[in-house]
């Protein structure tokens, strides 16, 4: 094979491998990954981006999902609960486009973080892009965490939404849009224990204390609700007292009353939810002691012990 024929098949071979490469960055696009947390009283949504493309990322959009075309008014800007403090009129957001609060974000070194609304709508994303031209970009292969949001109340759009990518240039050719990744997808495991477990017959309202048991693997403060209190036999109004159903209520005072030779059972529900929505149920139960259930208790007691002796 002369010179001529073998530089020939080193440029085919070339062009084969760079069209390659362009295949394999067209098959692995850029992944953000997205969990929640709860601190506070709020909710706190962490993002983080792995570049597994070619080329350096200059901007993370969250909450906005790009179409193929030139105007950005076409496009979906997906969340729906805006941070904070942010502007009064919740009807038609203004300005479109400024920095947010500090204490409502968190960024990484070199980079900045926007809200971005759709003119006269009350739809926004979230934009992180560099702070300026000696920002670094994440560059192939790496990974850029310390993207936060913190939200008053929990949002799923924060979670399920998608994040349009920019590799630096000024179109839509170079975007690319990709839906978020929940990293957390494992409820809360959850325990819960009724002190006392046990409350004689007596017609009067006994005092339940609720200790509770809740670990997330993302999670340090799940969210803890009392979902509801039950019975086995039809209860009336006061059975039932000092009790806030659907908030962290772990105190409340239950009627030691039977109507039935069964007895009365409570069956007291809890949920715990993380920041990234998973959520959890457990349950545990009073008993009611019938008076009567008492006085065979002892005298079983009584008979085993002249028995014994």
């Amino acid at each position: 094979m002369n010179t001529l024929n073998m530089t020939r098949w080193f440029a085919v071979g070339l062009l084969y491998l760079l069209l390659s490469l362009g295949n394999v960055a067209a098959a692995a696009p850029p992944i953000v990954e997205v969990y929640g947390t709860h601190f506070g009283g709020k909710v706190q949504y962490h993002y983080r981006v792995k570049n597994n493309g070619l080329y350096p990322i200059s901007s993370v959009w969250i909450g906005h999902d790009t179409l193929n075309d030139a105007d950005y008014y076409n496009d979906v800007w997906e969340l729906k609960t805006d941070i904070s403090g942010m502007f009064v009129n919740k009807k038609y957001p203004s300005p479109d486009y400024f920095d947010i609060p500090a204490a409502s974000v968190t960024s990484p070194p070199g980079w900045e973080v926007r809200r971005i609304s759709l003119e006269e709508t009350e739809e926004i994303s979230i934009n992180w892009l560099m702070a300026d031209d000696y920002s670094q970009p994440v560059a192939p292969s790496q990974t850029m965490g310390g993207m936060s949001v913190t939200l008053d109340k929990m949002d799923m759009t924060y979670i399920t939404s998608h994040a349009t990518i920019n590799f630096g240039g000024r179109s839509k050719k170079d975007e690319i849009t990709v839906p978020l990744q929940r990293l957390d997808i494992t409820p809360p495991a959850l325990t819960v224990t009724l002190n006392p477990s046990i409350v004689r017959e007596n017609d009067k309202l006994a005092p339940i204390t609720a200790t509770i048991t809740v670990l997330d693997d993302y999670d340090p403060a799940p969210e803890i609700k009392l979902e509801s209190i039950i019975a086995s036999e039809p209860m009336e109004n006061g059975d039932v007292k000092e009790v806030q159903l659907g908030t962290d209520d772990r105190q409340f005072q239950l009627k030691a009353e039977s109507k039935t030779n069964a007895g009365r059972a409570y069956l007291v529900t809890y949920s715990a939810t993380d920041g990234s929505g998973n959520r959890t149920t457990a349950s545990a139960t009073v008993s009611v002691q019938r008076k009567d259930e008492k006085h065979e208790e002892r005298r079983d007691e009584k008979n085993k012990k002249r028995n014994k002796d």
